[in-house]
């Protein structure tokens, strides 16, 4: 008898971690909104679309305020910030009347989650103090349970990087670089330092982030601010760019990361982009200048990347991204790719016209296309040529701090 009590006494005490074992549910579309006044519709933050941000008009300390439906806790909130420019913010919840500061950002992360202890209701603030704006294109309320795989936590960008994938636009790494994001920073788990030349857009920015977080990546990106121009020629882009203005920012990437190896777009731009060309040709460069301490001795101190793919080229190595990945569940690099680019929304009947004038939708390159994802070329080694042919980190010792 006592044996049988003791049973249910330990089923008993089992039931609330059972019930928190559960996953959170996303109440956000039960929720009440309010503002401090602002343009369009607040709906927005709670419409599902990275396109349609809300914007609390100037002033200061503008906000947001969330309520919970009747019956319902919140026990955290993703916010996913509009506008390129992100600010200061703080949560606030209210604590003997009054709005009270529970959590902060410096705005350093585009999507940001935060826990809140069961509250019914929060405000998402501006905490500068001048007359500014708040943006932002969605939230997620949460209740108490275990959080969904797609709500991202994001770690500080790593101070020493195995790998730097450096792509001029988001979704360039996936159509053109294939598994090896899945492969390196999801099934072998490296320090792998995401970088872009341009972001062009807020949607465009939580789109990268979107795909990144799926394949494994939990370092921030590096998000460059050069204004995208589309063009054909590499002097047009280094123009609309500045020459030494773009060689000054990858030079800051290599001494900053210390990446050992460097992957990134095709000298001829692929299908001739100019800036996809400004890329490679700018990585070359800066090989060199970034091993030279002499040479901008403000961007840090001095690195040596060991070995640079650039995409494609004559006598390129090619990758294998069918081998199913233990991380993905048996799925592959390409397939990994392949939906990762399914998160950029915004670019799914992006496209360009082929050499027979008719429009082809991008895709994440197959291995027989002209734009293979699976082929790369060794631009530039430290350690020797590559005689396996079959790995980025062939010849280099990694070294971890």
């Amino acid at each position: 008898m006592k044996k049988g009590l003791g049973l249910l006494f330990f089923l008993l005490l089992l039931i609330p971690l059972l019930a928190f074992a559960e996953e959170a549910r996303d109440i956000v579309s039960s929720c009440s909104f309010s503002s401090s006044g602002g343009r369009y519709s607040i709906e927005r933050i709670a419409d599902g679309d990275y396109g349609t941000e809300y914007f609390c008009a100037k002033r200061r300390h503008p906000y947001i305020e969330v309520t919970a439906p009747e019956g319902e806790k919140i026990c955290g909130v993703y916010l996913c910030f509009g506008d390129l420019s992100i600010r200061p913010w703080e949560i606030q919840v209210l604590k003997d009347g009054a709005w009270s500061a529970v959590a902060s950002g410096d705005g350093s992360y585009a999507h940001e989650y935060v826990p809140l202890e069961p509250a019914d209701a929060f405000r998402v603030v501006n905490s500068e103090d001048r007359q500014t704006e708040l943006y932002l294109s969605e939230i997620h309320v949460f209740t108490a349970g275990d959080l969904p795989d797609w709500v991202q936590i994001w770690s500080p960008t790593v101070g020493k990087a195995d790998l730097m994938v450096l792509a001029a636009h988001p979704d360039d790494e996936i159509l053109f670089f294939g598994g090896t994001i899945p492969y390196y920073a999801g099934e072998l788990e490296m320090n792998v330092v995401v970088a872009y030349m341009t972001c062009g857009t807020y949607e465009r920015r939580s789109e990268l982030l979107d795909g990144l977080w799926l394949a494994g990546v939990r370092n921030y990106p590096v998000i460059g601010t050069f204004w995208d121009k589309y063009s054909k020629r590499l002097t047009t882009a280094y123009d609309a760019w500045g020459k030494t203005s773009a060689n000054q920012f990858i030079t800051g990437l290599f001494r900053t990361y210390r990446p050992e190896v460097v992957v990134t777009h095709d000298v001829n731009g692929e299908y001739g982009h100019g800036a996809h060309r400004l890329c490679a040709d700018a990585c070359l460069a800066c090989v060199d200048y970034a091993a030279d301490s002499a040479k901008w001795p403000s961007l840090g101190e001095a690195w040596q990347v060991k070995k640079l793919y650039t995409h494609l080229g004559k006598n390129a190595i090619e990758m294998n991204w069918d081998e199913p990945l233990d991380h993905f569940n048996g799925k592959t690099g390409y397939e990994v790719a392949q939906a990762m680019y399914e998160k950029h929304v915004s670019q799914q009947k992006a496209g360009q016209k082929n050499e027979n004038g008719v429009f082809e939708v991008f895709r994440v390159e197959p291995r027989e296309s002209d734009y293979s994802c699976y082929r790369f070329s060794l631009a530039f080694s430290r350690v020797g040529e590559d005689e396996l042919r079959d790995d980025f980190f062939e010849n280099v010792l990694l070294f971890s701090d």
